[in-house]
């Protein structure tokens, strides 16, 4: 692929294109899994994620990070939200693997920004005040 790119007259392969106006502008609205584990979490597939949650620590789990991707969560229950990284991964500051708590009726940024060289990643949050 990387050659066709390098040779094409485009300036960017269709292709290229879609996957990141879909990682810039995805929506989701989910539900926290009940199974509030690594695992059993819901799978956040989109940059901008609605989230309802029946009970404290129900859960959803991280796509695989890498470097600058970005995801915004609206909690909107109220309950927390646990939000488990992919498998290898981390949320600071929690231990690699390890849950961390987004707050009841709370919105936050998880930002990647640290990948080592074999693959795992770290997540940052950010959330609001308010």
């Amino acid at each position: 692929a990387l050659v066709n790119f390098l040779t094409s007259k485009q300036l960017l392969p269709g292709s290229w294109a879609n996957a990141i106006s879909n990682q810039l502008y995805s929506i989701q609205t989910a539900t926290a899994s009940t199974t509030q584990t690594q695992a059993g979490g819901t799978k956040i597939t989109a940059a901008a994620v609605a989230v309802t949650t029946a009970n404290n620590n129900d859960a959803v789990t991280m796509p695989k990070g890498y470097a600058g991707l970005e995801i915004f969560i609206a909690n909107l229950s109220a309950a927390t939200l646990g939000v488990f990284p992919a498998v290898g991964d981390t949320m600071f500051p929690s231990a690699v693997n390890d849950v961390i708590t987004q707050t009841l009726s709370k919105n936050a940024v998880y930002k990647c920004i640290n990948v080592t060289a074999t693959g795992a990643a770290t997540w940052y949050q950010i959330e609001s005040a308010t």
